[in-house]
């Protein structure tokens, strides 16, 4: 059944530019296949490490650019979506300020970014739970030549029910080393029954420490539209109609 399910995706393959509103001159420029991680979360989240490790003005602006991480200092999260940053900062218990632009000036203790220049959308003929989205990607990513060897970057579109997502505040942080449940007790958490969002994504299988945590092949972040808000994902329903897109590759 699962592999039937695919074949039907591939057809519907819809390809889409960097800029959606005119017609690219020409093939699509293909990703280059790299995707680059700035700092570790091992030593982010066990060891205190939270000082800056790159500087985000320093790879921006870049129409092209994906990324997800944290602000040096635990300060806020950082989310960036073909080439806009929005840092999301922690404001009290319940409330956050979000910064968009396109040349931020803040440091990251951990980032993870690709430069896709354009991207393969898939339409989602089923469901997918939150915990299965790990095992769906790479099979999703194989039909547009992807690898599930290799780290991928991936965005899904859509109207999601029971979104929960949150935002670390280090300040109340008493101890930088803790446990990762720590880490949530200190952050501002959101939780919506239905919002119009992108998830900003990326799947490995060998990068757990790195950039996803011990227990995950996934690190996914959001921009949420209405009100305008950005952060780490926890939880989402992914409903049937959603879509998903991965870079473009040389066929």
């Amino acid at each position: 059944m699962r592999n039937s399910k695919i074949f039907v995706l591939a057809v519907a393959l819809t390809v889409w530019g960097t800029c959606a509103s005119r017609a690219w001159p020409g093939p699509l420029p293909s990703w280059d296949g790299q995707v680059q991680v700035h700092g570790a979360l091992r030593a982010m989240m066990h060891e205190g490490q939270i000082g800056p490790m790159v500087e985000l003005g320093s790879m921006m602006p870049d129409s092209t650019l994906l990324g997800l991480g944290a602000m040096a200092d635990l300060a806020g999260e950082i989310t960036i979506l073909h080439g806009t940053a929005y840092l999301a900062y922690p404001e009290g218990m319940d409330t956050t300020r979000i910064v968009a632009n396109s040349r931020p000036d803040a440091s990251a203790t951990l980032l993870v970014v690709g430069h896709v220049p354009a991207w393969r959308s898939i339409t989602l003929d089923h469901p997918v739970a939150f915990e299965k989205l790990e095992e769906e990607i790479p099979e999703l990513a194989a039909t547009v030549g992807l690898g599930r060897e290799q780290r991928i970057p991936f965005l899904v579109t859509g109207t999601f029910d029971n979104f929960h997502w949150h935002v670390i505040d280090g300040s109340r942080l008493t101890d930088l080393s803790a446990p990762h449940q720590e880490h949530l007790k200190a952050a501002v958490k959101f939780v919506r029954d239905r919002v119009e969002a992108t998830l900003i994504g990326f799947y490995s299988e060998g990068d757990r420490g790195v950039f996803t945590h011990m227990d995950s092949k996934l690190h996914v972040h959001c921009v949420v539209s209405e009100p305008l808000s950005a952060g780490h994902v926890d939880h989402v329903d992914v409903p049937a109609g959603a879509t998903v897109e991965f870079p473009v590759v040389e066929e």
